[in-house]
């Protein structure tokens, strides 16, 4: 706040103020000084537990805060309610029916209302319902439980798809688990099965998901309840930033911080009640210490892991380097009867025994490979037997990759979406700022027609070309957020998941610390220091978005880390380094990778809200967020203006979002099994 450009009493110094009146101002809000003393002053003011008073309104920091927290608590869980409620039953019903029309049908309408930027649905509900049908306010909290219906539905469906999303995949994980055949086996009932046995092995990803969210509705939807004019801390930030009332911001981030760090602990607790495994290791660990003093008085040589694992090597070259001849001595029960039979195929693909007239083969001489087990290749099967050996040729990585993209409908759907905003990209280098800047005051509020396919503004400027154009900006927010937020983020994740202790708390802590800080103000900020520009607005973006890798990261290692292929991988000497990033991120990659390409469609949200509310790239450059915020002031003449840059948000979000669930299932390596 103090690097930002302008002060508080910018807006009350005025042309009949003398040099002494200006130099008075200052020094009553102690400008005059520097800023580390302003900083200790407030400290200590702090530590006394006084937040201050406001720059603008001079009333007390706490009190302004706790009379607007509980609106804001209230549409936080209420969109919580809504979102989690749904989001569950529907994630679990996807992976059940993965596939099949009901995942297809579930999967689509969550990543519509993922990919539908919630400032942009927010002004449809209220054209549509308060301004064209009357049954709902308009905004504000005076008409009670009427006027939180339309803000929670907009905060509501977003958090619902991420969720729902995190769900499906985090219940692939775990469907086809060992220990579930093993429960179905035994005669469990498969409601049991799926509540209690997969998804109590699939609850963290799913938690992190939805205390993340509740920890962002908790810290200020800004852009919804400045749509609706919702009177809570989000709004109350945007206006202090905006005023430079850097009391107020400084006590509203310090008491959100402390709610944000909470409800991160609440959430990281609630692991160890909802997964077993984490359960099973506090449980392992008491027992453990019971049995200490006995296991160090114990004479009985105890081998460690790698140790088993040399000796079984050893134990296997000896095997393999005694002749064939001793096959029969080593098997002295192993009668000649009880061979097993000659088998022969026959040319309609049948087994036929031809053991009357072959003479019986050794068990250990009878080779079962593939090309042993297919039908001869004869004049009358070669065609068929090409075409097995296609079938089941070896593919490349990426050829295999490639294999399993295609037979997903969904992410062929993103594939081609993406292919035309590439195609939409590279047209648009054609077109000149000039023409999309350009007034035609004659054509000005033309609606859509075979001219002017999406209509014209209130200065007669071609609607789709300024759409097409905008293109350019969209890709480069991006792809340029996800570069900068996946390289920091995964790669402390990693860490702090994988050695835990002190490592863990200190990224974790430092952490919570960025993320409390709520992102639109920290974007907002980052923008006012370093300027309004498209690099500055991947910068701001990017910087927002490394928290919620970090958290991710960690609760995807956190599963993997203990499990056998990790420990036989120390056992024998492999760096923790190459532990990390051959063992452990590969085999827990699937959330990462749902979030790389969620992050790709919220970005592109974020920067838009950003650019919505006067702190994205600036005017004249027809960035879609902009382009809505221009459109909602002739919402009722002219609402074409605000639908279709929404409609281009949602269908590129959209394309993503299928594109990384088809991407989330070529590469996870349990789902090529």
């Amino acid at each position: 706040m103090d690097l930002a450009p302008g002060t508080i009493i910018d807006t009350m110094v005025t042309e009949y103020m003398t040099q002494e009146d200006v130099a008075a101002l200052r020094s009553q809000y102690f400008l005059d000084r520097p800023m580390v003393y302003r900083y200790g002053r407030y400290m200590i003011n702090l530590v006394q537990g006084d937040l201050g008073v406001s720059d603008v309104s001079g009333v007390d920091v706490w009190n302004t805060y706790i009379s607007r927290l509980p609106n804001t608590l209230i549409l936080a869980f209420s969109s919580l309610v809504f979102g989690a409620v749904f989001a569950v039953p529907l994630g679990i019903l996807a992976a059940r029916r993965a596939g099949t029309i009901i995942d297809n049908a579930t999967t689509t309408f969550s990543l519509i209302g993922m990919s539908m930027p919630g400032f942009w649905l927010g002004l449809l509900l209220l054209l549509l319902f308060s301004l064209q049908l009357g049954w709902l306010p308009p905004g504000g909290n005076r008409d009670g439980f009427r006027s939180l219906i339309l803000p929670t539905i907009c905060s509501g469906l977003m958090l619902m798809a991420t969720a729902t999303r995190q769900t499906r995949s985090s219940m692939l994980e775990v469907l086809n688990a060992d220990y579930l055949r093993t429960a179905r086996a035994k005669g469990a009932p498969e409601e049991i099965v799926i509540r209690k046995h997969a998804l109590g092995n699939a609850w963290i990803p799913i938690l992190t998901t939805l205390g993340g969210s509740l920890s962002i509705a908790i810290a200020g939807s800004a852009v919804i309840e400045q749509v609706f004019a919702w009177p809570g801390v989000g709004r109350m930030l945007v206006e202090a930033v905006l005023t430079r009332d850097v009391t107020m911001t400084l006590g509203c981030v310090i008491m959100t911080t402390f709610l944000y760090v909470l409800v991160q602990l609440v959430v990281d607790l609630m692991f160890a009640f909802v997964d077993p495994r984490i359960k099973a290791q506090y449980v392992a660990g008491s027992k453990k210490k019971k049995r200490a003093s006995a296991d160090t008085e114990s004479s009985a040589p105890v081998t460690s892991i790698r140790q088993q694992l040399i000796d079984a090597e050893e134990e296997r070259r000896k095997n393999d380097a005694r002749p064939e001849s001793t096959t029969r001595e080593q098997f002295p029960e192993q009668a000649p009867e009880q061979a097993l039979p000659a088998i022969s195929w026959a040319s309609d693909g049948s087994a036929q025994d031809i053991s009357a007239t072959e003479p019986r083969k050794s068990f250990v001489t009878r080779d079962f490979s593939a090309e042993k087990l297919l039908p001869a290749a004869n004049n009358d099967d070669a065609a068929t037997s090409g075409l097995v050996a296609n079938k089941y040729k070896k593919r490349s990585q990426l050829g295999e990759i490639f294999h399993r993209i295609k037979r997903n409908k969904g992410a062929m759907v993103g594939l081609c979406i993406f292919g035309i905003l590439i195609l939409t990209f590279l047209a648009s280098l054609f077109i000149s700022f000039d023409s999309v800047t350009a007034s035609n005051v004659p054509a000005r509020f033309t609606s859509p027609n075979w001219q002017y396919p999406f209509g014209t503004d209130n200065m007669g400027r071609n609607a789709f070309l300024r759409v097409i154009y905008g293109t350019r900006y969209s890709l480069a927010i991006g792809f340029g957020v996800v570069g900068i937020a996946a390289v920091f983020g995964v790669t402390l994740g990693s860490i702090s998941g994988y050695f835990g202790g002190r490592v863990d708390d200190v990224i974790m802590r430092v952490s919570d610390t960025l993320a409390s800080i709520p992102g639109m103000l920290l974007g907002m900020v980052i923008m006012t220091v370093l300027g309004r520009s498209l690099t500055n607005l991947i910068i701001a973006v990017g910087v927002t978005s490394i928290p919620l890798y970090i958290r991710i990261t960690r609760a995807s290692v956190l599963t993997v880390r203990n499990n056998e292929f990790v420990e036989a991988a120390r056992a024998i000497g492999i760096t923790n380094r190459r532990i990390i990033f051959t063992q452990v991120l590969p085999n827990g990659l699937s959330p990462i990778i749902v979030t790389v390409t969620a992050s790709l469609g919220i970005a592109i949200i974020v920067a838009s809200a950003l650019s919505f509310i006067g702190y994205g790239v600036p005017p004249p450059h027809p960035e879609w967020g902009g382009l809505i915020a221009a459109g909602r002031e002739f919402a009722r003449a002219a609402p074409y203006l605000m639908l279709f840059p929404g409609l281009a948000i949602m269908i590129t979000v959209l394309a993503f979002n299928l594109l990384g669930d088809g991407l989330r299932d070529a590469l996870d390596p349990k789902l090529k099994r």
